[in-house]
């Protein structure tokens, strides 16, 4: 996602927060499209977030959570990003978000939808008809295997005791 601290003047040129951190339009728009005051209207996007166009011509999307960490004064700095902290893409309450690295924001992902086994980290070889325990470690992804689930279950485990950097809610 490419930065939206370069449109930072133009966002705060365009819209503001009311009393109820609601965000509405500062000024009225191209053929009268929409009035100074109005209520921003948002559209859902790729990937299930939530989006806005950026006005005076610049053919680009804002995610709505980018958009309000903006207006209340903060910047997105180029190696962060913005993470939800309760996982879901539409709670934009600002003590919902946090700045985090790429690293840290790729450990809160979601179970992949081909996961077999029902626990992140852990998958079914047809082939080598055994179970495969993938975790990264620090910078290194390390693989192992077990015959059962209850044995891949504990290598998980201490697999998970070596790198504690993963949230709560990663893999589910």
């Amino acid at each position: 996602m490419k930065n939206v601290n370069k449109y930072k003047d133009i966002l705060l040129e365009e819209f503001y927060l009311d009393d109820l951190q609601q965000i509405r339009r500062s000024k009225d728009g191209y053929l009268n499209r929409f009035k100074k005051g109005d209520l921003a209207k948002f559209h859902e996007a790729t990937g299930g977030y939530i989006s806005i166009q950026i006005p005076q011509g610049i053919r680009r999307s804002v995610r709505k959570h980018e958009l309000i960490w903006i207006l209340n004064g903060n910047s997105i700095p180029e190696e962060k990003e913005l993470d939800h902290k309760d996982g879901d893409k539409t709670n934009n309450d600002i003590s919902n978000l946090r700045l985090v690295d790429r690293k840290l924001n790729n450990r809160n992902r979601k179970k992949r939808s081909d996961n077999t086994s029902g626990v992140t980290g852990i998958r079914w070889s047809e082939y080598h008809q055994h179970y495969v325990i993938r975790r990264t470690v620090g910078d290194k992804r390390l693989s192992r295997s077990r015959k059962s689930f209850d044995e891949a279950l504990i290598v998980l485990e201490e697999l998970k005791q070596l790198d504690t950097s993963y949230t709560e809610r990663h893999g589910k």
